[in-house]
C-alpha cells in the first residue's frame, strides 16, 4: 500500500535498519533476505532524500535525518498497533502480546512480583518482560522499547504521562545475631556503623536514601559496595555491617533470612514511586487494563498483594 508515494512496508523496515544501524542485523530482525533490506534502504533513501545511515569506520551511523525519523516512525508505529490494531470489544483473557516493563530492582522483587501473580490468573497470554533501570528510559518510551517504566519520582522520564503509585519509606537491616541488632539503633549508631552501601546498576547511581542520610547526618562508610538491592542481605549475614533497603524489600527478604528489620533513626522523605508509559500509548486498552490492575493492588491490596502506601 503506498501514501503519498511511499510504501508503507518500508516504515516497518525503517524502523529495523533505524533501531539497529546495520543490514544485516535488520534483515535478521524482519527475517528478510541482505539483499531485500538493502533494497528497501535504498528506496528509504529514495523517498527522502537522505542517506538516512552513512558508514563510519566499520559501523554505520543515523544522520541528522534519520535520528529525526527513528523518533518518528516508532511513535507512528506505535499509534497504529494501539488505535488501528486492538480489537473492539478487551478482554484481557484473549491478549496475546508482551508487555516490557524497566523498573526500579525493589519494584520488581516485589509488586511487579505480585501483579505478575494476578496477570497469570487473568491474563494467561500477557507475558511481562520486566528489565532492569539503565540506559536512557525517555529515548526507550519514545521509540517504544519499553512500554511502561516504574521508577522513582526523581528519575522520571520527562514529556510522558505518568501516575503516582505507592510511598514507601526506608528500613534499615541487619543480622539478627550482631550485636548492633541487640541495641537501640541511634542516628549516631546508624551513621557510625559498617554499612553495605548501594550503587544501583550500571551507571552507579546513588540511591535516594543515601544522598539525604549523608547531606543531613555526615558521610556513610562501607566495607562492600553492590549494584543491587537483592545483594544488600548477604552481605548482611553474619557481620555487623547494616543495608538500608525500602521497606518491602527488607521484610520479604527478614521472612526467609536471620535478619532484624528497623526503621531508620530519622525522618527521611520516603521513596516515591510513578507509572510511566510512552504519549503513543495513550490509546492502548491494554496497557492501560495493566496500569489499571496496577493502581488496583496499591488501592486494595490482598492476599500477597502489595501492602503500600498509596500517593496521595
Amino acid at each position: 500500500m503506498r501514501f503519498r508515494g511511499l510504501d508503507l512496508n518500508l516504515l516497518v523496515a525503517l524502523e529495523a535498519l533505524l533501531d539497529e544501524s546495520s543490514v544485516s542485523a535488520a534483515a535478521r530482525r524482519l527475517n528478510l533476505s541482505q539483499a531485500a533490506t538493502s533494497n528497501a534502504l535504498a528506496r528509504l533513501r529514495d523517498h527522502f532524500e537522505d542517506e538516512l545511515l552513512v558508514r563510519v569506520g566499520r559501523q554505520m551511523a543515523q544522520t541528522d535525518r534519520g535520528r529525526v525519523l527513528h523518533r518518528e516512525v516508532a511513535a507512528v508505529l506505535r499509534q497504529i498497533e494501539a488505535r488501528v490494531l486492538v480489537p473492539g470489544a478487551f478482554d484481557p483473557a484473549a491478549q496475546d502480546r508482551q508487555v516490557t516493563i524497566m523498573a526500579a530492582e525493589a519494584v520488581s522483587l516485589g509488586f511487579l512480583a505480585c501483579v505478575g501473580r494476578e496477570v497469570r490468573r487473568l491474563a494467561p497470554r500477557v507475558r511481562l518482560v520486566v528489565r532492569p533501570l539503565g540506559g536512557n528510559p525517555q529515548a526507550q518510551l519514545d521509540r517504544g522499547e519499553i512500554d511502561l517504566l516504574a521508577i522513582p519520582l526523581q528519575y522520571a522520564a520527562g514529556g510522558h504521562p505518568q501516575a503516582p503509585l505507592y510511598v514507601e519509606p526506608f528500613s534499615v537491616i541487619c543480622w539478627r545475631d550482631a550485636e548492633i541488632a541487640a541495641r537501640p539503633l541511634t542516628a549516631a549508631a546508624y551513621v557510625g556503623a559498617d554499612h553495605v552501601l548501594l550503587e544501583l546498576g550500571p551507571d552507579r547511581k546513588t540511591p535516594i536514601d543515601r544522598i539525604l542520610v549523608e547531606q543531613l547526618h555526615g558521610q556513610l562508610s562501607g566495607s562492600v559496595t553492590v549494584s543491587g538491592h537483592a545483594a544488600v542481605p548477604w552481605h548482611v549475614l553474619d557481620t555487623e555491617r547494616l543495608g538500608t533497603l525500602p521497606d518491602r524489600t527488607a521484610r520479604q527478604f527478614a521472612e526467609v533470612l536471620p535478619l532484624a528489620v528497623r526503621p531508620l533513626p530519622f525522618d527521611i522523605p520516603a521513596n516515591r514511586l510513578v507509572l510511566q508509559w510512552g504519549r503513543h500509548a495513550e490509546s492502548d486498552t491494554g496497557l492501560r487494563w495493566l496500569c489499571d490492575l496496577m493502581m488496583t493492588f496499591v488501592r486494595e491490596p490482598g492476599e500477597g498483594g502489595a501492602k503500600h502506601s498509596p500517593d496521595r
